[in-house]
Order: structure tokens, then sequence, then C-alpha cells
């Protein structure tokens, strides 16, 4: 949730997404899908909560990612086959409307490899967009979500990497960024609920995996191992101790809880 928006502001116009049939690990999926994009949001819940201004955004992501993960729901059928890959395999670019205001980014001194790379980002968080040449047209209202795709592909967040490159085998071994946000998404549950089981086996799940020296792509080494340090101070407390001190433990949480808020 970004410090801009307050969903507890009475005059704030929210929009509420019902994801009690998505499993922990999908909305941590989601999660990480939306702080990419950039769009504010938190949880109630298993109910996600966004602002009205951002309510179209987040209907695209909610539903590539219902493409990606197979979701499916209660009564109903997958969004898309359980065998589906990679969101590449299901998106399709999007078209800008005639009308819109637009902004250009000329971008002829990009390898190619960064402009495909950039493409990809535009495709999978289902930013309209149109290639003249070397230069990339999107949307005006998207901007701000563009600038920082664009300092994400500079800094190789996203960028396509060679069969040869040396790199590739140290960067196959980093966590995913939402290592971090299941992080988050744990301490949520647990704050409100100490003994939530759900909220309990995500944190100790990825505990198991976590290296504090070892940060995901793209986070900072010294929030990472901060977070490192809280979830084994709650996961220690919760899982090892007989009679665990609920309040103790539930200020654990809420501390872990509010280091990750604005990353999510």
């Amino acid at each position: 949730m970004t410090d801009e928006w307050n969903p507890n502001d009475p005059d704030a116009t929210r929009v509420l997404y019902d994801l009690s049939d998505w499993t922990f690990e999908q909305q941590a999926e989601l999660a990480s899908d939306l702080a990419e994009a950039e769009v504010p949001h938190t949880w109630d819940g298993a109910e996600l909560v966004v602002p009205e201004s951002h309510e179209t955004i987040t209907d695209g992501i909610i539903e590539r990612a219902e493409q990606r993960l197979g979701i499916v729901y209660a009564g109903g059928t997958p969004a898309a086959d359980g065998d589906v890959d990679t969101a590449a395999d299901v998106l399709q670019p999007l078209d800008i409307a005639d009308g819109t205001p637009i902004t250009d980014y000329e971008l002829d001194e990009w390898p190619e490899g960064d402009r495909q790379s950039l493409t990809r980002a535009l495709v999978l968080r289902g930013i309209a967009y149109r290639w003249e040449d070397d230069t990339l047209v999107v949307p005006t209202q998207w901007e701000y979500v563009v600038d920082s795709l664009l300092d994400m592909v500079e800094n190789g967040e996203f960028r396509t990497r060679d069969a040869d490159d040396d790199e590739g085998d140290e960067e196959a071994d980093r966590l995913p960024f939402e290592t971090l946000t299941t992080f988050f998404l744990a301490g949520e549950r647990l704050q409100r609920n100490p003994l939530d089981a759900d909220g309990l086996e995500q944190l100790l799940r990825a505990v198991a995996v976590a290296d504090p020296a070892r940060p995901p792509y793209g986070v900072d080494p010294r929030l990472w191992k901060r977070t490192c340090e809280l979830a084994e101070e709650l996961a220690d407390a919760l899982a090892e101790e007989a009679d665990p001190d609920l309040d103790a433990t539930t200020v654990v949480a809420q501390d872990l809880y509010d280091l990750l808020r604005p990353f999510i």
C-alpha cells in the first residue's frame, strides 16, 4: 500500500475484489504484480482493496493472473488451461485507442534486448503501447508506470539474457520478488491472528528458503536482512514455543507488516 492512498479515509472511493477462491500463493503473486505496476492496494482478509482510479489496470492485472495461474472459481471453470507455462503464452499487446493522450519515449540508444524486455513488461501489465521505429508510444495516463518500468529494465530487472550469459546461473539461484510478498502477507495475517494456520505455514515456507545474504533480485539488501530477522523471530516464537506469548508475537508480526507495506 502506498503512502499517498489511505483506504481508511471515509472520502476515498474503493474497489473490492473477493479473492477467497485464490490460494495464499496466488494472492502473493497477484500482490507482486500489483506492486510492480505501482498499483496502490491493501488486503482485508481475502479481499483486495484498490482505489477506484486504478480499477481498470487492476482488472487487467487480475485477468492476466487468472490466465497465468489457471484460477478456478467455485462452481466455475479455469480462466486458462492449467498447463500454460508463462503469461507471454496467453497475453497479446493492447492497441492505443484513437484520441488517447500519448507520451513518447525516444529509445534509439537502447539495445534490442532491452526494448524486448520493456515490451514484455508492458504486455504483462496490460498497458497499451506501440513502437514507431525506436520510439515507444504509451497512453499518458500510464506514464508514471512506464517511467518505473524503464528504470527497472535499465537496472536489469527485466533484462533478456543470452543463453551463454555468465550471470545466468547466478541469477537463476536468486529467490523471486514474490518471496518478499509472501513475508508481507504472512505478517498481515499473523498481526491480526498469531494462530492463523495459513499465515504460519507460509511464513515457515518462506523462512526455509530465504537466505539473509542473498536478497531477491531488486530488493534492497538491508531491507531483506531486516525482513529475515523479523520473520525468523516470529517463526521461532510461534513454531517452537509450546505456549507462545501472543501479545509479543503480534508486535513482531506488526513490525514485519509495517516494514514491508511501503514496498508491496
